[in-house]
């Protein structure tokens, strides 16, 4: 359609001449004003008055533009701006690239992610939507928004190809990246899912990654990810990979932690005996700082171990 170019103050232009602005009322006393900018107050005083008549025009979807980036989380401003192109029946790719802009200067913003999932639906193909959330995950990893918008991607329209080697990517350049593991666990349980070889392949991954950095958490949460399969039944080469770590770690507190964790869900004699020692160890030496939580977990690996060792006796 048509697009409409601003001036400002908008008081002073001919395009917004017709309209009454409306001011923001903030009730009849105000207990702290808030000082907005002479630009925000007539962008704003002017988008009242479009909203007021639900004018859906060229002049209203620039508008809608300013609001944006005066205040890119101002829910109001996208709903109109959506409003808006949908009755102008304006160019939906022009949409994105509109957002891409935005996202520059605001990528933590829930509305605009929204948006863009809206934009990308009616568009219905997956366009250019995986590299739209590299460029914004390269420059803020972790930022959770994008993330959930890539695999609502990926879900929606079934990208999952390259995915895998994208994650690992992002590991290799920082290991500890917790958003990382989370979308690995999404592909794989959204692809192949835990099969065998699968499960093989991922513990032999996972371990590689925990002798780069042994105490980072993330890799040891997506081994218990991998235990927590259903019919789980690879325990020897979980142990073998922890057991491999405690060897050359012994001070590794997240190893020990997890190994704890692996007696208490598949419990045996041997391994509970072990796990005391090291509930014991994390208790007055490697983790201090929880020294509650791991004499409470040092009881429940007695109570089950007394418990095994009584039925052992019974069986004889």
């Amino acid at each position: 359609g048509m697009s409409a170019v601003l001036t400002f103050p908008l008081a002073k232009s001919e395009l917004f001449g017709d309209l009454e602005p409306v001011e923001q009322d903030d009730g009849p006393e105000p207990i702290v004003p808030i000082a907005y900018s002479d630009h925000f107050v007539d962008v704003m005083n002017y988008f009242r008055a479009i909203l007021k008549k639900s004018e859906y025009s060229a002049r209203a979807l620039a508008l809608t533009e300013e609001v944006i980036k005066i205040n890119p989380a101002n829910y109001t401003g996208w709903l109109f701006r959506r409003e808006c192109l949908k009755e102008l029946k304006e160019d939906l790719q022009k949409e994105l690239e509109f957002v891409d802009e935005i996202s520059e200067v605001s990528s933590k913003n829930y509305q605009l992610w929204h948006h863009r999932r809206v934009i990308v639906t009616h568009i219905g193909k997956v366009g250019s939507e995986l590299e739209a959330t590299t460029k914004a995950l390269l420059k803020d990893p972790k930022n959770y928004h994008v993330w959930a918008h890539r695999q609502w991607v990926l879900r929606t329209f079934g990208v999952y190809e390259n995915e895998l080697k994208f994650v690992d990517a992002l590991l290799k350049k920082d290991i500890r990246n917790n958003s990382a593991w989370n979308q690995r666990y999404f592909v794989v349980k959204n692809t192949s899912g835990f099969t065998k070889p699968v499960l093989q392949r991922e513990i032999a991954y996972t371990y590689e990654a925990i002798r780069k950095a042994p105490n980072n958490l993330s890799p040891w949460n997506y081994l218990r990810g991998l235990i927590s399969q259903k019919d789980f039944d690879m325990i020897d080469a979980i142990t073998k990979g922890a057991a491999d770590v405690f060897r050359s770690d012994r001070k590794c507190a997240e190893c020990l932690s997890f190994l704890v964790d692996i007696a208490l869900k598949f419990p045996s004699i041997s391994r509970l005996k072990t796990a005391s020692k090291m509930c014991h160890d994390l208790q007055t030496d490697l983790c201090k700082i929880r020294h509650k939580y791991w004499e409470y977990q040092n009881g429940k690996v007695k109570e089950m171990l007394k418990k095994l060792e009584d039925e052992a006796k019974q069986t004889k």
